[in-house]
């Protein structure tokens, strides 16, 4: 929820700023929560405070990115698509040290400490735009001269970045609504595997900790789709990309029916990852195809609201149809539909 109101913070005073606050915010809520005695305490301090803290840096990372650079586009945005991915990945075997050591409380304080010192430091080198420092976005030159003379026809009639209240405008055309819906309905279809694709290899018999490994590969598959599909979206544009991606995870919730073995599982998270990893990093760059260089946070948080409640909503809903029907049948079958709702929207 807090999203939206970063990227309000972002489009008023910029980028620097907002990942600054989101640093102190990230070690306040962690200190807190490393000290909390209530139950409460814990919900406020990690579940409400920290997760303000995390919608600081995941839209004004996208919207900066999507300002330097007009040019290789793509692959700027896959690096940090891959970063965002890599952190989790390598940090997850420290942080299980690290509890086992000195507690879970001791390590939460210390990660709060050490990771809002990192980002304050990396942040404040952080610039809003590239003529902050004298220069101009990377391939601006070239990108003006293969566009000096668009089709008419081919011209969105929204590419606008001259209206003082951007984000109004924005708000009235069709690609406005369309990005939240494709961002809901994707984030519900993925969600609900990721929630319990290991409780539905369990249900089948097969091992916690090998049904763990199922995750696992499926992280290595979304990372490295993630570069990929960032860079495909700069050559074959965000639509294109993002409908790639879509039929690539709906198709691959569709194994789901029929595995009865880890290796069909393995074969889900193969082809699952590849769309599921691709799915995001195709958003930012389809919305400044769409709107130019025009103040975006806005625009692009309204989205990533869609996403959160579509996130909440398909683990939800995961549950739900379990619970009254006893297995996983149709949660699969409403996942897979689900995500052919969202292509189907992609291609409109």
């Amino acid at each position: 929820a807090a999203v939206f109101g970063i990227g309000w913070f972002t489009d008023r005073f910029g980028t620097r700023r907002a990942m600054l606050l989101g640093s102190l915010l990230n070690t306040v809520s962690l200190v807190l929560a490393g000290r909390s005695q209530e139950l409460w305490q814990l919900y406020l301090f990690y579940g409400g405070l920290f997760g303000v803290s995390r919608s600081a840096f995941l839209v004004p990372l996208h919207v900066t990115v999507g300002v330097w650079f007009r040019k290789r586009l793509g692959v700027a945005m896959g690096v940090v698509s891959v970063a965002m991915a890599l952190g989790p990945l390598l940090l997850s075997p420290v942080v299980r040290y690290l509890i086992d050591a000195m507690g879970w409380r001791n390590t939460i304080v210390l990660l709060g400490l050490a990771s809002g010192l990192l980002m304050a430091v990396c942040s404040w080198f952080i610039r809003n735009q590239p003529e902050d420092m004298g220069l101009e976005p990377y391939g601006k030159r070239e990108a003006a001269g293969a566009t000096r003379q668009p089709k008419p026809e081919r011209r969105p009639v929204f590419y606008r970045d001259d209206r003082p209240d951007f984000f109004r405008y924005a708000a009235r055309t069709k690609p406005f609504t369309l990005l939240i819906l494709i961002h809901f309905l994707g984030c519900v279809s993925h969600s609900l595997p990721l929630t319990h694709v290991v409780a539905m290899a369990t249900d089948k018999g097969i091992a916690p900790l090998a049904a763990a490994t199922i995750l696992s590969l499926m992280s290595g598959f979304s990372m490295a789709s993630s570069f990929g599909f960032s860079v495909l979206a700069d050559v074959a544009g965000g639509k294109r990309s993002l409908a790639l991606a879509l039929f690539l995870q709906a198709s691959g919730i569709l194994i789901l029916l029929g595995s009865q073995n880890l290796w069909m599982f393995y074969l889900f998270t193969l082809v699952f990852g590849l769309g599921y990893g691709g799915e995001m990093v195709a958003f930012p760059i389809l919305n400044r195809q769409y709107y130019g260089n025009a103040p975006i946070a806005k625009v692009y948080s309204a989205q990533m609201v869609g996403a959160g409640l579509g996130m909440a909503g398909g683990a939800y809903l995961g549950g739900v149809l379990f619970g009254l029907l006893g297995n996983y049948t149709w949660a699969i079958w409403a996942a897979a539909i689900i995500g052919y709702l969202g292509l189907i929207s992609v291609l409109t």
